[in-house]
């Protein structure tokens, strides 16, 4: 399988604020120049503000999650007002975002604002009721029934983009996942000329781990040997169950960025391929440059490109099929911005 890049932008759901509305509780708004001049060359974004969605308004009083105790479970929390702790709107959030799934199916990715009560991700305050601040524990309601509803969706926060470290791999999740629906879970409205000569699904899940497994390595190692020891016994379950826990355990592979070490290790087993079809100086500019890489000294894109310069003289289908030489999100100019 040649997993092609999309020719399209991909939809990423966003909260409203880091586009620059003014939607937030005070009036004002969150602009993310990150999101809206880099990223935005190719994300199409769906903006919603559960907050003002659900009739709040703007501005509206702040709001915070609250909880019984400080023990309490990430779901055992309510969403109500700072100053009056009997708005409580906790439900409707929480409605709104099981309303919206239908509009989110097509979305391969989410940016969303930290610290909020309805859309942060991870360490949002949460408080008791004599509000005193307890932990920094919590997940927006909103948030966290988006994860209940896409388990594999990836998510980021708006702040931590800037790193461009984690900016890089939230573009390679968003990138594999988009990758996924197009190759694997595609209908026959969406094959490309006869749809009697698309392999299986079965197939087709067997293909996409195959493309994926060397960059898969170079995020970990462990976890993705075992899932493809998984894929070994892929009839021994149901289609749909593979699908799912494939599906999962690529995203979360990808979820651990990828060190230099891991890297390496995957460049090493790329350029075996193509030693054959090398001859000694080459080999030795190749393994020599895989060391300068692993030593700091050289960026990957310059492994990558002497890697793709020796690619077409092998005839065999599975180095050519590997999304680990195809361009990184660095190399398309997505993780450098100032």
């Amino acid at each position: 399988m040649n997993i092609k890049p999309r020719q399209s932008k991909i939809p990423i759901g966003i909260s409203q604020c880091a586009m620059g509305d003014p939607v937030r509780y005070n009036g004002g708004h969150k602009h993310s120049k990150v999101c809206t001049e880099l990223l935005s060359q190719c994300f199409e974004y769906v903006p919603l503000c559960p907050e003002v969605a659900i009739g709040m308004g703007v501005p509206r009083k702040p709001i915070h999650l609250l909880v019984e105790k400080a023990s309490a479970p990430v779901d055992a929390v309510r969403v109500v007002g700072v100053e009056d702790s009997s708005v409580d709107v906790t439900a409707p959030l929480r409605d709104y975002a099981d309303s919206v799934v239908p509009e989110l199916e097509k979305v391969r990715g989410y940016i969303l604002m930290q610290n909020s009560p309805s859309c942060g991700l991870r360490g949002v305050r949460r408080y008791l009721d004599n509000g005193h601040g307890i932990d920094s524990e919590g997940v927006g309601v909103f948030a966290r029934r988006l994860q209940q509803r896409f388990p594999h969706l990836p998510m980021e926060e708006v702040g931590r983009l800037n790193n461009s470290e984690l900016r890089e791999n939230f573009l390679t999740r968003v990138f594999a996942y988009d990758a996924w629906f197009r190759c694997v879970e595609m209908t026959d409205t969406e094959t490309e000329g006869d749809p009697e000569r698309v392999p299986s699904r079965l197939a087709r899940i067997i293909d996409f781990y195959t493309a994926y497994k060397y960059l898969l390595l170079a995020h970990n190692q462990e976890a993705t040997r075992a899932l493809g020891r998984l894929l070994a016994d892929a009839r021994s379950m149901p289609e749909d169950e593979l699908a799912f826990k494939v599906r999962g355990g690529i995203m979360n592979i990808l979820s651990r960025p990828a060190s230099r070490k891991d890297r390496t290790n995957a460049l090493m087993h790329s350029a075996g391929h193509l030693s054959e079809f090398l001859d000694r100086a080459e080999k030795a500019e190749l393994t020599e440059l895989i060391e300068e890489y692993r030593l700091g000294h050289k960026p990957l894109s310059a492994v990558l490109t002497l890697l793709r310069h020796y690619l077409p003289r092998s005839p065999h289908g599975f180095i050519h099929s590997q999304v680990l030489l195809a361009a990184e999100p660095a190399e398309l100019g997505l993780c450098d911005f100032h």
